[in-house]
């Protein structure tokens, strides 16, 4: 786990049980102690070495990965008959959806079910700056934000023909995004509220969405401090 996805867990933690902690005798934060187990010892050395067996777990904590030869493999490797036009310089995948950003300041993206449909993506800077980023593509495969060392910062949503830059992001480089789980839930073209790092430890708080005015050429996203890091460090 991240350490911004730590702090995602601890925000979400802290706001569900930070006004529960009390109780009537004006103990803060007491716990009671776990009752002592009625499990012979015996039968739970058992128990634990019988789900071990069944999990493929030692007893001593490490894991079995040799795989039997009638299991199949977790992936393979094959060629495809596509040539890439340019360099590539980064990429991502999400969702059955390859994101890559190519020499020419260029985004190509395919979905791989349909791999032959493939939608090329204009990025409004001067192609000779590009030649290092950071891409990340959200669990659904529609949101794609583009961050560059220089701090400059663009935002795509499926079906756009250019990426827009994000005037509120200017002079951060983004190096890490905590996405959020329940967009999936809601069916709309929003990320609801995500937290994103920075090279220089700071976490904003965000949520991107294409807005009502697909024609515009930038987006006015706002962008929240919520959090620094002791030292200045990239967030991962």
């Amino acid at each position: 786990m991240s350490l911004l996805e730590d702090f995602a867990e601890y925000e979400s933690a802290s706001r569900r049980h930070g006004s529960g902690n009390s109780n009537r005798n004006g103990n803060v934060g007491r716990v009671p102690a776990a009752a002592p187990s009625s499990f012979p010892s015996t039968r739970q050395s058992e128990f634990v070495a019988s789900a071990a067996d069944a999990l493929g777990v030692d007893v001593d904590g490490y894991i079995t990965t040799t795989l039997d030869a009638e299991d199949a493999p977790i992936f393979s490797l094959d060629t495809v008959q596509f040539q890439v036009p340019n360099k590539i310089i980064s990429l991502a995948v999400s969702n059955d959806v390859l994101v890559l950003i190519i020499e020419g300041a260029k985004v190509l993206r395919i979905k791989l079910q349909e791999a032959h449909n493939i939608q090329e993506v204009d990025i409004p800077i001067n192609p000779a700056s590009l030649r290092a980023c950071n891409v990340f593509l959200d669990p659904t495969g529609r949101h794609l934000l583009l961050s560059t060392p220089q701090g400059e910062n663009f935002y795509h949503f499926e079906g756009w023909d250019q990426m827009k830059p994000l005037a509120k992001f200017k002079s951060m480089e983004v190096t890490a995004i905590a996405w959020n789980s329940t967009a999936w839930l809601t069916g709309k073209s929003s990320t609801k509220t995500v937290l994103f790092g920075t090279h220089d430890g700071k976490i904003y708080e965000t949520e991107l969405r294409p807005g009502n005015d697909a024609k515009s050429k930038r987006c006015d996203i706002p962008a929240k401090l919520v959090a620094e890091l002791p030292v200045r460090e990239r967030v991962t």
